[in-house]
């Protein structure tokens, strides 16, 4: 008799332990909140994804609101320990004097949050009317105009850019072409941002700030 409560007692402990075992979907922070940033400027965010649990996590599914992406995941099965990166991008085009909040939704064999949640929040400020954004590099006929000093032009640019230092733009306004669309930029936007103004108000209304210069 005593063997046989022995037994049921074990059996209970087991079938106990293998009832908590399980794979456990937990993330560095649900939420990125990217503040205020203008319309045209890409926002990026890693989202880290670990396996705290004591079983192989299967990872099934990654989907996202509309204006949300998200890249593959480096392995889709995590090991008890084990992380992953999740890299989220929001392209802020379109939605221009606007409080977003973006979803990702994280479908997995964790029997506690098969759906995990994942957000993107902020506020987009419209663009100005000299801003422009970096993905219409891609399309756009234009000239490009590296505002910095001659020696970190030379260092590294943008292709196809010539370079007309900030403090010598003044003296170039005759020999600029007008009717053509001018992209200025310099390193974080300031500058490009006042260049492009001053260009605005001499003559070139086509002159716009690269969004965010090189940074």
């Amino acid at each position: 008799m005593k063997r046989i409560v022995v037994s049921l007692a074990l059996l209970l402990v087991l079938s106990t332990v293998a009832a908590l075992a399980a794979p456990q979907i937990t993330v560095d922070s649900n939420i990125y909140e990217f503040g205020t940033v203008l319309e045209g400027v890409v926002v990026t965010h890693t989202f880290v994804l670990t396996n705290a649990g004591d079983q192989t996590l299967a990872i099934n599914s990654v989907r996202t609101s509309c204006g949300c992406t998200t890249t593959d995941l480096a392995k889709k099965s995590l090991a008890p320990g084990e992380s992953v990166n999740l890299n989220a991008i929001f392209d802020t085009v379109g939605y221009g004097g606007r409080t977003v909040t973006k979803m990702i939704y994280v479908e997995s064999n964790d029997p506690a949050t098969p759906k995990l949640v994942l957000q993107l929040k902020g506020t987009v400020n419209k663009a100005r009317q000299y801003n422009i954004a970096c993905g219409d590099l891609n399309y756009l006929f234009y000239l490009l105009v590296d505002l910095r000093d001659p020696d970190l032009y030379a260092q590294s640019h943008l292709l196809g850019a010539i370079n007309i230092p900030y403090a010598e733009l003044s003296d170039w306004t005759d020999r600029l072409p007008t009717g053509v669309l001018i992209i200025l930029y310099d390193q974080d936007g300031k500058l490009s941002d006042q260049a492009a103004q001053m260009l605005n108000k001499n003559g070139f209304p086509e002159a716009k700030s690269l969004l965010g210069g090189l940074d």
